[in-house]
């Protein structure tokens, strides 16, 4: 019979069996999709995020200037991502806070300044104001007609007499009058009791007879007091300025070209003035200043008046880290208190500060990232001229804080000076007097318009009064509510300056006592870093020309440099402020920055700055998704559960069939051991290829690789099957009992996915020979690929054809599986089990396991010979078809069940091999058929030796064995067929003879039932089909 007849029979044998075990089929089916439908339920609840591109503000270094570098400190500590570029990467421009209050101001004052002609008219505006204050207090305001410092087309006359019903004869004695323009009505309250009470009008108003005075008075006293504003308003809208100012050297008793000409230079002084002023004051960058409360949200306002925002401490995502892993007892001395140059007031505001950053969580890395700047020393050796040279020109950057000191100290000297000049000087006063005459007022209302501002607002803010007597319905701001908070602004800046220790560079004589005194500095929290300035010799005092230094820092202030890749990959920036971005808050960069620096200007004697910052480059959008992220976790374990099942069972079944003596039996019917393997082997690789096909399509369209190519997740998941049955055969040849193999054998199928576990934390260091190697464990290989579906899911792309790295996953686990039939082909034929002739060793490398060997006639004298005086004499036309030499075996390892047996049986005779019971009967025939080794001796079956050629003696021995050889779920008729085949009958054969087998057996009512439902009787019956297909055949024994 050919190999594909059995192949053939052995497929229609287990798939028989299978369908008829319909709960284990249903579980291996439905298990592995009920475990994937429950991570499909979790891809519902986890959804993806999707991240935008990411921009950074750029980095400014020391060189870039002071107040780039602190902004650039204070305002992206935690270098936030922004969806659109940063202000400092467009084309000619490098800084990202010039719309920062701080820089508005600097470039307000800074275009204040530039501009000498401003300057120079502030000057010569004060001596006018001089000037007119001394002539204006001389003048006589008395000889002033009201008739005639009206405008031409006037429309007061018309008011009083169609609005007011004013007599004619009041209104012409009222134009007649003189007034007074310079007195001012502080409050229109005080309007009517200036008309209707006392003589206090007088001072306002000279009529030319007491009468027409009268008149007036009871006119005006019978309007309401609104009427009585109404007019007022009335009447300095029809004032003309021109007029009035032509009045002016009357009452002076000036000259007129004079006092225009006068008049004109102040004029041409003061609109450049008011309208710089005007500027200044609606600038954004001072209107946001007064927003800023320094005394209630210091860091709020700090980082508004810096960044020209709020700080957010919640960008961080709650991460913060000590720029040092050893716990120092020295941090509480955030800021140096022996600095001699902070008093009492400073010491306390530095160690209120430090108890704040120190007790705020969420202002814990402030501290972290300017621990550097206001505490770290910065040792430096060899202790030479040239180096100190060097060291000198590398502290300008803390030169300039030392000199913004001193600046921001001036302000205790120039602020009381600045606040008495707008408080008390002669020519503020007279300023005040003039904005509140209507006239001037108006004057400057048109000079004004459009800017916003009005002789009323300016008033208002050079208003030095109390506060409770302001106008209504005027802004409660004025240039005290402006010089409190430059106060503010100055002394906060005094006393954060005060706190920083300036004196950073320390030197040692020695690279060795850097060392030790580095060490001694970690300790109390201050140190910042080391320069070794290799090029310059001891007592040298010229640079060389080539400067070579290095930097030695705290190793956890830098990035590391014995890894170049994270342990685990996931997509986004390396944006972390504090684990990113080591070189820039540690300290490094600046301190190379300030080094190069003064390299370049010591060799180059060029004082030209040339600032730089550090541009991080953006990156493009992502998917930051958790679950994709633990794939490469998750569904290695999910497939080892979803097929635990079925590898168990496939064990069991295995084993079974040892244990029930079935393997060998087939075996000794002259089945191939490669058929059984194969045959198991299709039936297993077609059942797991539908849980494949349905978890592919659940995989792809549940969203788990909803990126991936559902053929090539099948292809994958079919690999991981196929080494997972060639794993159960290996894992089957170490077992006889078929439930312990079941158990043990999922318990070892789960522990060899462990070992992934180790794998992928040790994944940064181990190479790509390391991971090949541990690959060989199928599970292990499988997890790596599932890592790689997990990364290319993360990307976006999902796994395509053509990915090399996980073609050798699916390699390696195909190799795996070859090394599982290698294995298991080796070991089932060294070490069979309980029954089976084991092979040496070494038999692969024989050559009668390959080629065979010849049979030994039995003529040859040395054909296995005993005593003959005891031998029955034969004839000599027969020949010896079983030869067996003296030899033992033992039973159960206690007593020997056949000893000293020595017997030739022979071709064409029936011999009857008879004894009691417990003679060795049966083990003869097992050990003649194969089923069991002898412990000594051998036998010669047709010339073949039972140790080395049994597979060669089984195409010409058969047997009837002695107990049930029934397969449980197979049918009385379905025995028949199957065992009828394997005989050589064809299917029109059996067909034929079916009937009558059936009869013969005693069966016929119970060809349908299955040989587990038969009882013993009946079951042995069944066993007798063996006598009927055994028959006589030339050349083979029975």
């Amino acid at each position: 019979m050919g190999l594909s007849t059995q192949l053939t029979l052995l497929l229609w044998k287990n798939f028989t069996l299978r369908r008829r075990q319909k709960l284990r089929l249903v579980i291996e089916i439905a298990w592995p999709l009920v475990l994937f439908i429950i991570l499909i339920w979790v891809r519902t609840t986890t959804k993806p995020i999707h991240k935008g591109q990411c921009h950074y503000p750029n980095k400014p270094m020391p060189s870039a200037g002071v107040l780039p570098w602190i902004q650039g400190m204070m305002c992206n500590i935690d270098n936030p991502c922004l969806n659109s570029p940063t202000p400092g990467e467009a084309p000619g421009q490098v800084n990202n806070f010039n719309n920062s209050i701080v820089s508005g101001i600097l470039i307000e004052l800074q275009n204040l300044l530039v501009n000498r002609s401003t300057l120079s008219n502030v000057k010569v505006l004060a001596d006018d104001m001089d000037q007119w204050t001394l002539l204006l207090s001389q003048a006589d305001y008395n000889n002033m007609i009201l008739g005639k410092i009206l405008r031409e087309n006037e429309t007061f006359s018309t008011y009083l007499r169609d609005d007011l019903s004013v007599p004619p004869e009041v209104i012409q004695s009222l134009l007649n009058a003189k007034i007074n323009p310079t007195m001012n009505i502080q409050t229109p309250g005080n309007l009517r009791r200036i008309v209707c009470e006392g003589t206090e009008l007088d001072n306002y108003i000279q009529f030319s007879r007491p009468g027409e005075r009268e008149a007036f008075q009871n006119v005006s006293c019978s309007l309401s007091p609104q009427q009585l504003i109404n007019t007022q308003q009335v009447l300095l809208q029809n004032l003309d300025a021109r007029k009035v100012l032509s009045e002016i050297p009357s009452v002076t008793g000036q000259d007129p070209a004079t006092m225009s000409e006068m008049f004109q230079s102040t004029y041409a002084n003061a609109l450049p003035v008011l309208e710089a002023f005007v500027e200044f004051q609606n600038s954004p960058a001072l209107k946001a200043a007064r927003s800023l409360d320094f005394q209630q949200d210091v860091f709020g306002s700090v980082n508004m008046f810096l960044c020209g925002q709020k700080p957010n401490f919640n960008s961080t995502g709650g991460t913060v880290r000590s720029r040092s892993s050893t716990s120092r007892a020295g941090e509480n001395i955030f800021f140096s208190p022996n600095n001699g140059s902070a008093n009492n007031g400073s010491d306390a505001f530095c160690q209120t500060l430090v108890d704040t950053l120190e007790g705020t969580p969420q202002l814990r890395y402030i501290w972290s990232t300017f621990k550097p700047l206001v505490q770290g020393k910065v040792l430096f050796t060899p202790d030479t001229p040239a180096a100190h040279l060097m060291v000198q020109e590398a502290n300008s950057t803390f030169d300039a804080l030392a000199m913004l000191k001193e600046l921001v100290d001036s302000w205790e000297d120039v602020g009381p000076r600045v606040y008495d000049f707008f408080q008390n000087s002669s020519q503020i006063n007279t300023l005040r007097r003039m904005l509140e005459n209507p006239v001037f007022a108006a004057l400057v209302d048109q000079r004004l318009n459009g800017t916003g501002w009005t002789a009323e607002l300016l008033a208002n803010f050079l208003y030095n009064g109390p506060p409770e007597d302001r106008p209504p319905g005027l802004p409660q701001y004025d240039w005290r509510d402006l010089y409190q908070s430059l106060t503010q602004i100055f002394n906060l800046t005094s006393k954060l300056l005060g706190c920083l220790d300036l004196n950073k560079f320390e030197s040692v004589p020695t690279e060795g006592q850097l060392v030790s005194r580095a060490l001694d500095l970690l300790d109390n929290g201050t140190y910042w870093a080391g320069i070794v300035f290799e090029t310059i010799t001891t007592n040298s005092t010229d640079l060389p020309p080539y400067m070579k230094y290095k930097l030695r820092m705290d190793i956890n202030d830098v990035e590391r440099t014995d890894k170049i890749q994270t342990r685990s990959w996931s997509p986004g920036a390396g944006d972390n402020g504090f684990n990113d971005l080591r070189y820039i808050w540690g300290g490094f960069s600046y301190l190379q920055d300030m080094m190069d620096h003064a390299i370049i200007r010591l060799h180059t004697a060029r004082t030209q700055p040339l600032g730089v910052y550090a541009q991080q480059m953006p990156y493009p959008c992502y998917v930051e998704d958790e679950f994709t992220a633990s794939i490469g976790n998750i569904l290695p374990m999910f497939l080892v559960l979803a097929f635990i099942y079925t590898v168990c069972m496939n064990i069991k079944a295995l084993v079974l069939e040892k244990e029930l003596r079935l393997k060998e039996v087939l075996r000794a019917m002259g089945i191939e051991n490669g058929a059984l393997w194969v045959s198991r082997f299709i039936e297993n690789i077609l059942l797991l290829s539908i849980p494949c096909a349905l978890l592919s399509v659940m995989l792809k369209y549940g969203q788990v690789l909803k990126y991936s190519d559902p053929s090539v997740i099948f292809v994958f998941l079919l690999v991981f099957c196929l080494a997972t049955i060639t794993e159960c055969f290996l894992i089957s040849v170490f077992f006889s009992k078929a439930n312990l193999a079941a158990a043990c054998g999922g318990l070892i199928y789960f522990l060899l996915y462990l070992p992934h576990v180790l794998c992928q934390a040790w994944g940064d260091v181990m190479g790509f020979s390391a991971k090949v190697l541990v690959s060989l464990m199928s599970c292990v290989a499988f997890g790596y690929g599932c890592e790689n579906f997990s990364k290319y899911e993360e990307q976006g792309i999902g796994i395509q054809r053509g990915r090399y790295s996980f073609i050798v996953s699916i390699g390696m686990m195909l190799l795996d599986s070859l090394v599982h039939w290698l294995l298991t082909w080796y070991i089932e034929n060294v070490f069979p089990g309980q029954y089976g002739i084991p092979k040496p060793w070494y038999f692969p490398f024989t050559s009668s396991y390959w080629c065979g060997r010849n049979a030994v006639s039995d003529s040859d004298p040395s054909l296995f010979k005993d005593s003959t005086e005891h031998n029955e004499a034969t004839s000599q036309r027969e020949s010896r078809c079983i030869c067996t030499k003296s030899g033992q075996n033992l039973q159960d390892g206690k007593k020997l069940a056949v000893d000293g047996l020595s017997v030739d049986f022979y071709e064409n005779q029936i011999t009857s091999f008879l004894g009691h019971n417990g003679a060795g009967k049966t083990t003869t025939m097992s050990i003649l058929t194969g089923l069991f080794p002898p412990t000594s001796g051998s036998a010669l079956i047709n010339g073949y030796d039972i140790h080395s050629d049994m597979d060669t003696i089984r195409k010409y021995l058969g047997m009837c064995p002695q107990h049930n050889v029934l397969f449980n779920e197979l049918t009385v008729e379905e025995h028949i067929y199957f065992y009828a085949r394997l005989k050589g009958r064809s299917k029109d054969e059996v067909k034929v003879e079916m009937e009558q087998m059936i009869k013969d057996v005693g069966l016929p009512h119970k060809r349908k039932d299955l040989a587990k439902n038969l009882s013993g009787g009946m079951q042995r019956k069944l066993r007798g089909i063996w006598e009927l297909l055994l028959k006589y055949k030339e050349g083979c024994w029975f």
